[in-house]
């Protein structure tokens, strides 16, 4: 088994869809975090919100676009949330360790130590400041495509 992981917005838009990457199908656990699933629930809800993840999804009103908003109103169980009861104070001890990042960068990073997991990130995602800041702290980050 490999290590647990967090995956980003575009990945988990993929998990949902029933079509997670191959490069995660072995993977022992998943998890994402509250800002990353509510971007995603945004990007569903929201018709005038016109970021990378609403325009790759686009407008779908098929069985498939169905079955991604069902799943991502219901996360399934075998996908981890991590709440910020756990991440509140490790997120702020990160910013006193001088990691400057924003919020959701914060929260990624500090729930990929937390759970002693991968960072996974879809490319618009992989940010220089996020994978700078995992990667001086000793956080294995993987870019998908």
């Amino acid at each position: 088994m490999s290590r647990p992981v967090v995956i980003d917005d575009h990945l988990l838009v993929r998990f949902l869809r029933g079509r997670p990457p191959k490069e995660l199908s072995r993977t022992a656990s998943i998890a994402t975090t509250g800002l990353w699933y509510h971007r995603l629930g945004r990007a569903l809800v929201t018709s005038n919100v016109a970021g990378l993840l609403s325009r790759a999804m686009g407008r779908d009103d098929s069985p498939l676009g169905a079955s991604l908003l069902h799943g991502a109103i219901t996360l399934p169980a075998s996908i981890g949330l991590i709440s910020l009861r756990e991440l509140a104070w490790p997120m702020a001890e990160l910013l006193a360790s001088d990691v400057r990042l924003n919020l959701i960068g914060l929260e990624a990073l500090a729930a990929a130590e937390h759970l002693e997991a991968d960072l996974v990130l879809a490319r618009p995602n992989a940010d220089g400041p996020l994978v700078s800041a995992a990667t001086a702290r000793g956080v294995h980050v993987r870019v998908l495509g």
